[in-house]
């Protein structure tokens, strides 16, 4: 066999293989770069650094730049082929970060309720807190105190009337899926902040709160995590 043909096939082979590996170098760097993108910009996973919105469209316009030098014009693959790879990759990618953001990210929901609307004057009042996970799996949060929710019960949405007793201890909670975090309480209609403590309270409208507060903060006044309202009807018969 002569030297020049196996020449010729060695320097096949070697292209070949230099196009796969390049191949494969970009499908990577695009899904990199579109994943990131996604996760920055679009489901805000990650808070970006500065200077990712200058460097992001820059990296695009090299890849661009990068794909056409060497699929279009280094190689035999037809601008079709090479659209179909780029399209191909970018949806992949897509396709990857929403199921990750969909597994990863918390989605809560919080409520307060009563076991009546209406109650007589002096009758208990029990108050359930509920935290659920709406995620596909389990999900934690810090909390500065122990419990960790706080009721707070308000005449005319204005003046505090009481609000159960708190413990400062900064608490990780972890809550799973379809196991909601539940809290239930009993107020007597008593007051216990402010003025008359011990006395019954009046006929009329009163606002219950449910507060859950982040790991630096104090109950009913910044940076809570989860806040739920709700009312209830106390009449004299």
């Amino acid at each position: 066999m002569p030297k020049q043909y196996l020449k010729e096939i060695v320097g096949k082979m070697e292209q070949k293989t230099k196009f796969r590996l390049y191949a494969l170098l970009f499908c990577v760097t695009v899904f990199i770069i579109n994943a990131l993108g996604l996760a920055f910009f679009w489901y805000k996973m990650l808070v970006p650094p500065f200077w990712f919105g200058f460097t992001y469209p820059i990296a695009y316009i090299l890849l661009i730049v990068f794909a056409h030098d060497f699929f279009i014009a280094g190689s035999k693959l037809s601008r079709k082929k090479s659209l179909l790879l780029v399209l191909g990759v970018l949806a992949i990618s897509s396709i990857v970060t929403h199921s990750v953001w969909a597994i990863v990210t918390p989605r809560w929901s919080f409520s307060v309720t009563t076991d009546k609307n209406t109650y007589r004057l002096g009758e208990n009042v029990t108050i359930t807190a509920t935290l659920k996970n709406h995620g596909l799996i389990a999900h934690s949060f810090k909390s500065s105190i122990s419990n960790p929710v706080v009721i707070h019960i308000r005449a005319y949405m204005i003046t505090s009337i009481w609000y159960t007793p708190f413990n400062y201890e900064t608490t990780e909670f972890t809550v799973f899926p379809n196991q909601p975090l539940e809290r239930t309480f009993v107020w007597n209609q008593t007051k216990s902040v402010n003025i008359e403590f011990g006395k019954e309270i009046e006929p009329g409208t009163y606002y219950i709160g449910a507060h859950i507060p982040g790991p630096s903060s104090e109950p009913f006044i910044d940076y809570e995590i989860f806040r739920a309202w709700t009312s209830i009807n106390i009449t004299s018969t």
